[in-house]
């Protein structure tokens, strides 16, 4: 509870202030659920009752186990979702950009599944489990309409599992940066941003941080691909679509 309760407690020291949906017309928020087939209405809802916070780079969210006190969505930033196995290893289960939302537990649970932490500076709108119990008390149509996108969030999530699945460290790889590229926001548009270090991703793929850099000096070697100042840039799209058997 610690982490999440310090970062929405930022409020009462004047780290946050009130979203209006007036001011959010513009918001890659509201985009990204108008783009996920939320109603008009129900986004109106939530946005309305969510409140704007800074969280900066590497700052502990909230963690796995520990009550889910809030709903969070990205205005700007990356952050990303971890869950620890039995045997203490940490893998990497999503990450996350600009307009989306996470932390549902909060609307559907009482309890975190996982840990969040912002990998960049953020700016995240949050909404508290109560303010969305009462919502849902007065609109029951948008506990219907969140567990929608939730469900579309998820599909997504198991489409990466499918292109890193293949077997081979240089192939799960290449599948990875394959999906980035067509899922990220930002950036260029045959760059993978260099957002995640070797461990994050590591816990993505379920190797080693060894063998990531093994595997990513493997794809150089290949001339697929070449790191740059911003990340990692495809140079051989085909021939890395070929690499992770797609």
């Amino acid at each position: 509870m610690g982490g999440s309760h310090e970062f929405a407690g930022a409020r009462a020291n004047g780290g946050s202030k009130k979203v209006r949906t007036a001011d959010c017309g513009h918001c890659v928020i509201m985009k990204s659920l108008a783009h996920a087939g939320v109603p008009s209405s129900t986004i109106h809802a939530v946005c309305d009752r969510m409140w704007l916070n800074q969280a900066r780079r590497r700052q502990i969210l909230y963690t796995e186990g520990n009550g889910a006190t809030h709903l969070y969505a990205i205005r700007k930033g990356k952050v990303k979702l971890s869950k620890v196995d039995s045997g203490g290893r940490v893998h990497v289960t999503a990450l996350l950009e600009s307009g989306d939302l996470f932390g549902f537990e909060a609307v559907f649970d009482r309890t975190y599944s996982t840990s969040a932490e912002a990998l960049t500076d953020c700016e995240l709108c949050l909404s508290s489990a109560d303010q969305m119990t009462q919502l849902m008390r007065e609109v029951p149509q948008v506990a219907t309409d969140l567990a929608g996108y939730l469900h579309r969030q998820l599909a997504t999530l198991r489409e990466r599992q499918f292109v890193i699945a293949a077997p081979g460290a240089p192939a799960k790889l290449a599948g990875y940066l394959l999906h980035r590229l067509a899922l990220q926001h930002d950036g260029g548009e045959d760059t993978v941003a260099r957002d995640l270090t070797l461990s994050d991703l590591g816990g993505i793929l379920g190797v080693s941080p060894e063998t990531v850099c093994r595997a990513l000096g493997e794809l150089k070697s290949r001339r697929l691909v070449e790191s740059v100042p911003l990340g990692i840039r495809v140079k051989n799209i085909d021939g890395l679509r070929l690499v992770a058997g797609l």
